[in-house]
């Protein structure tokens, strides 16, 4: 996925090492805020970058659509609390809704945000702000509940089916969303999932209510080459929490058996053909695209010896928590299958042979074992191991899973990052200890891209028998940083759909000027503004009412009941007029410098500009303090003129902001 944020790299280190110009007194102190480190809990340092550039892409730049890609453990619930406070005490947004795929998403969600955990941890809101924890109470949406908590709680969580127009529940709780609540703000956990049709008409309703949109996941690219519509700004991948200290995630070591010694073979149970792992490239990709469900399984001898293995890991890894991580946590094999048929063999086995009290999840699998999966490696939890047919990826954040045995192949990098995701989280936070997580593969997997984009060690050729110990920690790795961000070439969005060889034909022959304007102000001088059109008065015939909970009557009220719908129509003060000049003058500013890609920093300078222009030719010579009533109505009415007229030349804002000249005007 592109990352737009590139080309403000420069402009965006030069802000913050200004010390935050350009952004609302608010939003100034709330920043000074956060990066004060209380007692309790504090942002890790990508955490608060990630939050100065939601802050700066949405106040500077009008991103209202924005997306973070960050590592899974890298603590994106953190960085979304921060910004739900920001926008509470900063921007008067005061209604936060999180969207998630599923349940498992959901509750682990639910367990940061339940009595509004992560504002208390982290003290979020400034000084003479605190009463605003109070008002963010949850309410889950789940089948059977009211939707009155939607307006009765600040924060609502749900699984996005819980909006879905397929269901009752669903249409009621969107309907109570679009018609009682004035304004909130979404954020999309595992955003990845967003593309999905039902999942973007969802999308799409609430944005007319929507001011803020924040997207999070560690995978934006999916595996059918899709993406989520937001931009995405920040890139915080594996190598960059590999790179921290103390660490951020667990390191990855990869133990893959001698191939003499372990053949994996495939058989069908129904035909009895065998088959080796070279000729089963199909059946994985089917598998991964749904297509059909395979039934290949693994060969008992393969997989008894692969277990032998991630079960002498596993000893390990127990062994490494009494000594590191001092008794805090039990670590947990977690075995990656197939099929059902596969992931039952592999839990028979993996409890009757080698004793270890595993678990198993599937798409067959009851309510109660799926809560199970959740509880896994907690104090109350009896199992030693999981077993599952890709049902335990995005969301299931276990931090004890400590050894992951693959028993398949990955064709995709999407389902490969997810499922290895699940082992990065660290058991033991803020403190120098490389924890590390313990991969069961095999060379025939070929899965060599996979561990070069998590920054695996590799170790080959492993006995059943082989024990290891610290000397299987990688070396600290370095993080790529970006050193000449003047550099970098933008690419163009190719909109889904669009063919790309008739879309570069089309511009064949195109030649886009770009003007340089050294005497713009005579352009400027030119610049014409008729009469403005207003509505004054609007005839009603006829009235339509429906009951939106009732029974799909229409009624149309009567000549003799219109009387009672006129209303008189608000009076604007001076002093609001005058402040919606100025707003919307500098919103128009901030736009255009925007579109041509000028910092805000120049913000200051163009507004005078504009603000010199509209005195001249809307204002009849007047400062907006000095104007006529008239004056003032008659340049509002024309806000979006003055916006076309600038943006028809292509290249006059930049010669504006080249070719200074003296501006006497700009209004503070």
């Amino acid at each position: 996925m592109h990352n737009h944020f590139l080309r403000y790299e420069q402009d965006f280190r030069e802000w913050i090492n200004a010390g935050f110009p350009d952004i609302s007194p608010l939003t100034r102190d709330f920043i000074t805020h956060i990066q004060s480190r209380n007692e309790k809990k504090s942002l890790w340092n990508h955490q608060e970058e990630a939050v100065f550039r939601v802050i700066y892409g949405y106040e500077l730049l009008q991103m209202k659509r924005e997306l973070l890609n960050i590592v899974t453990g890298g603590g994106k619930t953190a960085i979304i609390g921060a910004i739900m406070a920001w926008l509470k005490t900063c921007h008067d947004i005061h209604k936060f809704l999180i969207l998630c795929p599923n349940t498992i998403v959901r509750d682990r969600l639910e367990d940061d945000l339940k009595d509004a955990k992560v504002f208390r941890d982290f003290k979020f809101f400034p000084p003479g702000c605190e009463h605003y924890t109070n008002e963010l109470g949850l309410h889950i949406l789940e089948p059977g509940a009211s939707p009155q908590g939607i307006l009765e709680n600040g924060v609502v969580l749900g699984n996005i089916h819980q909006l879905y127009q397929s269901n009752i529940s669903g249409k009621r709780n969107l309907a109570y969303l679009m018609n009682y609540v004035e304004k909130i703000a979404i954020f999309n956990d595992e955003a990845h999932n967003t593309p999905a049709p039902e999942y973007d008409s969802v999308l799409f309703s609430l944005s007319k209510k929507s001011k803020f949109r924040l997207d999070t996941t560690a995978t934006p690219d999916r595996a059918d080459g899709k993406s989520p519509d937001s931009r995405m700004i920040y890139e915080y991948t594996i190598e960059d929490a590999q790179a921290e200290v103390p660490p951020i995630i667990k390191n990855i070591v990869v133990y893959q058996p001698e191939i003499g010694l372990v053949q994996l073979t495939y058989t069908n149970p129904e035909t009895g053909e065998q088959r080796t792992i070279d000729e089963m490239d199909e059946e994985f990709e089917k598998i991964e695209k749904g297509l059909s469900a395979t039934q290949w399984v693994t060969d008992l001898d393969p997989m008894r010896k692969q277990i032998q293995i991630a079960k002498n890991r596993l000893d390990e890894q127990i062994r490494r928590a009494q000594s590191i991580g001092k008794g805090r946590y039990r670590p947990l094999l977690f075995v990656v299958a197939i099929c059902i048929k596969d992931a039952e063999q592999a839990w028979e086995m993996l409890n009757n042979e080698f004793g270890l009290k595993t678990l198993l999840v599937t798409e067959k699998s009851d309510e109660m074992d799926r809560d199970a999966a959740s509880q896994l490696g907690k104090k109350d939890s009896p199992y030693d191991a999981v077993v599952s047919v890709l049902m335990l990826r995005e969301g299931w954040d276990v931090p004890q899973v400590g050894v992951i045995l693959l028993l398949r192949k990955f064709s995709s990098p999407v389902y490969g990052q997810q499922v290895i995701g699940r082992g990065l989280r660290l058991n033991v936070r803020d403190e120098d200890i490389q924890e590390i997580c313990a991969i069961i593969d095999h060379k025939k997997l070929q899965h060599e891209w996979l561990w070069d984009i998590v920054g695996a060690k590799v170790r080959d050729d492993i006995g059943q028998l082989e024990l290891f110990g610290d000397e299987d920690l990688p070396p600290k790795r370095k993080p790529q940083i970006l050193v000449n961000p003047d550099l970098l070439i933008d690419i163009l969005d190719v909109e889904e759909g669009e063919d790309e060889g008739d879309f570069l034909d089309e511009l064949e022959g195109v030649e886009v000027e770009i003007g340089d304007f050294p005497q713009w102000e005579s352009i400027l001088d030119g610049f014409q503004y008729g009469v403005g059109v207003e509505i004054s008065k609007v005839e009603i015939d006829a009235v339509t009412s429906k009951h939106l909970f009732g029974h799909n009557f229409i009624e149309i009220l009567s000549e003799s009941d219109r009387s009672s719908i006129h209303t008189k129509p608000k009076e604007i003060s001076r002093d609001e007029m005058e402040d919606m000049l100025k707003k919307n003058i500098r919103d128009i500013g901030s736009a255009l410098l925007a579109e041509e890609g000028i910092g805000s920093f120049e913000l200051a300078y163009f507004y005078g500009v504009l603000m010199d222009h509209a005195k001249k030719k809307l204002l009849n010579n007047s400062t907006v303090g000095l104007a006529a009533d008239e004056n003032l109505k008659h340049a509002i009415r024309h806000r979006t003129t003055i916006y076309h007229n600038f943006r028809k030349l292509p290249g006059l804002v930049t010669s504006i902001v080249k070719y200074k000249k003296g501006v006497h005007n700009a209004e503070k």
